[in-house]
């Protein structure tokens, strides 16, 4: 898959946060604004009762692990009348910008500081800022090297009895599954604004083939992987137009689909079964190529030209064909492959945990040391507003203001997929391409839940790991040392 471990805002932060924090498996759980854990209402998850709702959110599982909360003496924070904000980056400014507008329409006596930074500006800004109780009064970021442990430092606001005072948000509004992502411990210490979803896509004639009827499990699909390269073994696991499909590539996203953590970080102990993560590691050695072409231009631009991202599933040259962003190549691969006589299966893979975990791409916090929290969730709740969930950027062709990932709003979600049926010129009003729409609204809205994987883990599992899919090292000596490696990590 194209995702790439992309550099976090704070180089540093790592550091000074594992510093600053408890070990894993001494501390304490941190006390929120109330000294308080969770609550029902801001966590729909939370209901034993939950059920899918018409906008095709799946059964999400009871949260019972962590005591619900009494956040009766929960009072809103003072207006100070200011509100003061930094952000980095296109993708950042491209959803604050408007925001911070929309906020001082709504709040024109607040006195508003707001600056762009650079990106290395923002990360040691950021790193030094915040644990010293200083820095923005909403923290707007892509990632931190370790959102868990960032999480498990105390260092942000449980917003839980925010949601539940405010009466002008409901959460019952937004994708459950993903808003369950910004728990720790019962209590909501960040809120995701824009989320990716894991939809894979695979012909029901090649899954009939492989004698796989629902590829969605994870084993089932492992298993497909397995039958699909020995009877096609020039063929790649996922879709590989524009020969971006490299065997670091895929791991992630592997790791993502089986549902694996590594760190119970709630807990403070490893969660590492290691006869599943040799399993992900051997499918990676299974279709790893040391002599892999990463971009063979002719080939991308035949595929391109001939079926725009979907070409690879339709020419047999590879098993799943991935849609984590815009309805139209999901649109034509599914009438593409009608008219040939087939299916298009889709699903979102459901991990040996029993979850559907979609990625959080862009998320914000409140830091404890804030001082002008009122403001803060004022802007907060512009960022989970139709105005920006659903807006659209008029100096970027109507773009959305989300350059990566979906709105986290239901109705801003189904609303960016129809203004996609309108662009690209299909029907709306045709029944056809009504349940095709219907189809991929749910597959959006139905993970039961969502993270973020640590980067430094990414970057363990890369060095300790993948000598064993190089031939390098025996599995039981990259095993040990990666599990030494992780104990010491998760103990700091």
């Amino acid at each position: 898959m194209k995702k790439s471990i992309k550099r976090s805002l704070a180089l540093l932060l790592a550091a000074l946060l594992t510093a600053t924090a408890l070990s894993c498996a001494k501390k304490e759980t941190p006390s929120a604004d109330t000294g308080n854990s969770a609550t029902a209402k801001t966590d729909a998850t939370a209901d034993p009762d939950a059920t899918a709702d018409p906008n095709g959110q799946a059964d999400t599982p009871a949260e019972t692990e962590w005591p619900l909360p009494d956040y009766s003496d929960f009072v809103m924070p003072e207006d100070t009348g200011k509100l003061y904000l930094y952000v980095d980056g296109a993708m950042g400014r491209a959803v604050m910008n408007p925001a911070v507008e929309r906020f001082r329409e709504l709040y024109p006596d607040v006195e508003v500081t707001y600056e762009v930074l650079s990106d290395d500006e923002f990360g040691t800004r950021s790193e030094t800022e915040l644990p010293a109780g200083a820095g923005p009064d909403l923290f707007f970021f892509k990632s931190v090297p370790d959102i868990y442990k960032t999480m498990g430092t105390g260092l942000f606001t449980d917003l839980n009895p925010y949601f539940d005072a405010d009466p002008e948000i409901d959460p019952g509004e937004f994708v459950a599954g993903v808003m369950r992502g910004g728990m720790y411990q019962g209590r909501r210490y960040i809120v995701p604004i824009c989320f990716k979803s894991p939809i894979l896509v695979a012909r029901r004639s090649v899954l009939d083939e492989l004698g796989i009827d629902d590829p969605s499990d994870f084993g089932n699909l492992a298993e497909a992987a397995r039958r699909y390269h020995e009877a096609y073994p020039d063929s790649s696991l996922f879709l590989d137009y524009s020969a971006m499909n490299t065997w670091m590539v895929n791991l992630p996203d592997l790791i993502q689909y089986a549902g694996l953590r590594f760190i119970d970080y709630e807990r403070g102990v490893l969660d590492c079964d290691e006869e599943r993560v040799r399993e992900i590691m051997d499918l990676v050695k299974l279709y790893y190529d040391p002599d892999y072409v990463e971009y063979d231009e002719s080939r991308a631009d035949r595929l391109i030209s001939t079926y725009m991202d979907y070409g690879c599933l339709v020419e047999n040259e590879c098993l799943f064909n991935y849609f984590d962003d815009g309805y139209q190549s999901f649109s034509m691969v599914k009438k593409t492959l009608a008219e040939m006589g087939d299916e298009a299966v889709a699903f979102v893979p459901r991990g040996w945990n029993g979850e559907t975990t979609a990625d959080i791409v862009q998320m914000a916090a409140i830091p404890q040391g804030a001082k002008n929290k009122l403001n803060a969730w004022r802007l907060m709740k512009v960022l989970l507003s139709d105005e920006i969930q659903a807006g659209r950027d008029d100096s970027r062709f109507g773009n959305s203001y989300f350059w990566a990932g979906m709105p986290v709003r239901l109705s801003s979600l189904r609303t960016t997929f129809e203004y996609d049926v309108e662009y690209w010129g299909f029907d709306l009003k045709s029944p056809a391409e009504q349940k095709i729409l219907d189809e991929f609204m749910t597959l959006w809205s139905s993970s039961t839940t969502a993270r973020k994987l640590p980067s430094i883990v990414n970057r363990y599992i890369i060095l300790e790991l993948m000598p064993y899919v190089r031939g390098e090292k025996t599995w039981d000596d990259c095993w040990k040392r990666f599990v030494s490696t992780l104990e010491l990590y998760a103990s700091e």
